[in-house]
C-alpha cells in the first residue's frame, strides 16, 4: 500500500512539473545590446542558448574578408552564446581561397571576440547555402574546421539541401539547423516568400530520410517587399507601418502602401506609384509549420530556434509566454 502511494504521489508530481523552453534565438545585429523587452522575453521563456551573428565573410579582392564583426555594447550575458558565422557562398566558389588559412583566419577571429568579452564557447556554428558548384570545397572546409575545433559544429540546412542530399551532400558536422523560411520566390505581386505551405510540403516529405540530426530555425521577422514597375528593388525590414500614417506621400491598405509621390522617407527614396508589400509571420502560421513538421519529422527536435530576437519582431506576438508554450509539446 505505502508502494502504491509513494507511485500516486510520484505520478502527481511528475504531471505538474512545468514543461521547460527549448527556445532559443538567433542574433542577428552588428551590435549586441539587449534591450529590456528583449531580456523580459528570454528571461519569460527561459532561454538558455543565443545564437549570435559574429561576423559575415565576403570576397575582396579575390580574398576572403570578414564583414561587419559585432561588438558587445552588452557585457553582461545570462545565456549562453553561440558564435555564427555567416559565409558568402562566393568563398567556396573561388579556387584562390586557401581553405585552410581561411579556417584559421575565422577560428581565430572568434577566439578574438570571445577573449574581448569574456565568452566561452562551446559551439560554433557556420552559416552558408552552398550549391552543387562549391559543395566540394565546403565540406573540405568543413572537414578542415571540425579537425581543428575539438568542440560542437553545427551548420544551417536549407530546404533544397534536405530534399537533395545525396546530390548536396551531408555536412561533416555534429548537427544541422534546419531554417524553416525563406522557401518561396520574392516577387512584386505573389505569395509570402518567407513562408509558403505548398513549398514546405513538397519538401518536407524528405526529412525522414535526412542523415544528420537537426534543430528547427522558425521564423518571428517580417518585412516589406519595396516593388517598382512590377520589380522587386529592395526589402525593407522591421518597418513599423505606423510610421507611414499620416504622410501624404503614402496610401495605406492592410498589407500594401502605395507611393502617392515622390519622397525620400525613413532613409529610402519612394518613387511615386511605388509599392510596399507586407510579407509577415503569424502565431497561426507557426503552428502550421509546428503541425507540418511533426507530422514528417522522425523525431523531436531537441531545440527551436527563432530568428530573431528583436523589439520590432517581438512585439507581433501577443502573448509574452508563447515561445516557451509554443515549443513545450513540440
Amino acid at each position: 500500500m505505502k508502494k502504491l502511494f509513494l507511485l500516486i504521489v510520484l505520478f502527481l508530481f511528475f504531471s505538474c512539473e512545468k514543461k521547460s523552453s527549448n527556445a532559443s534565438f538567433y542574433y542577428w545585429r552588428t551590435q549586441f545590446d539587449l534591450s529590456k523587452e528583449e531580456n523580459e522575453i528570454l528571461q519569460s521563456n527561459e532561454v538558455k542558448k543565443l545564437y549570435v551573428r559574429y561576423f559575415d565573410v565576403a570576397l575582396a579582392n579575390n580574398q576572403p574578408f570578414p564583414l561587419a564583426p559585432i561588438h558587445f555594447l552588452d557585457k553582461k550575458v545570462n545565456q549562453e552564446i553561440i558564435p555564427v558565422v555567416f559565409i558568402k557562398n562566393e568563398i567556396f566558389l573561388s579556387k584562390s581561397v586557401d581553405l585552410n588559412d581561411l579556417k584559421d583566419k575565422i577560428l581565430g577571429l572568434i577566439d578574438q571576440i570571445n577573449k574581448s568579452n569574456n565568452i566561452k564557447d562551446k559551439e560554433i556554428q557556420i552559416d552558408c547555402d552552398w550549391s552543387l558548384q562549391s559543395r566540394d570545397r565546403y565540406i573540405q572546409f568543413l572537414t578542415l574546421i571540425k579537425k581543428e575545433y575539438k568542440k560542437t559544429i553545427s551548420v544551417t540546412i536549407r530546404l533544397h539541401q534536405i530534399k537533395y542530399f545525396k546530390e548536396t551532400k551531408v555536412p561533416p558536422v555534429d548537427y544541422g539547423v534546419l531554417m524553416f523560411y525563406n522557401m518561396g520566390q520574392l516577387t512584386a505581386n505573389g505569395t509570402n516568400s518567407i513562408y509558403d505551405k505548398n513549398i514546405a510540403v513538397n519538401y518536407i516529405y524528405h526529412l525522414k530520410n535526412y542523415p544528420l540530426k537537426l534543430k528547427i530555425a522558425l521564423p518571428i521577422f517580417s518585412w516589406y517587399v519595396h516593388s517598382r514597375d512590377g520589380k522587386v528593388i529592395n526589402l525593407l525590414s522591421k518597418l513599423d507601418k505606423r510610421k507611414f500614417e499620416n504622410n501624404p506621400c503614402f496610401e495605406i491598405s492592410t498589407s500594401t502602401i502605395s507611393v502617392k509621390k515622390n519622397t525620400l522617407f525613413n532613409g529610402f527614396f519612394f518613387k511615386k506609384n511605388d509599392k510596399l508589400r507586407l510579407e509577415e509571420i503569424t502565431e497561426n502560421d507557426l503552428d502550421e509549420m509546428k503541425e507540418l513538421l511533426q507530422n514528417k519529422l522522425p523525431y523531436k527536435p531537441e531545440e527551436i530556434i527563432f530568428y530573431d530576437l528583436n523589439t520590432k519582431n517581438l512585439k507581433n506576438y501577443t502573448n509574452e509566454f508563447f515561445f516557451k508554450t509554443f515549443t513545450a509539446d513540440f
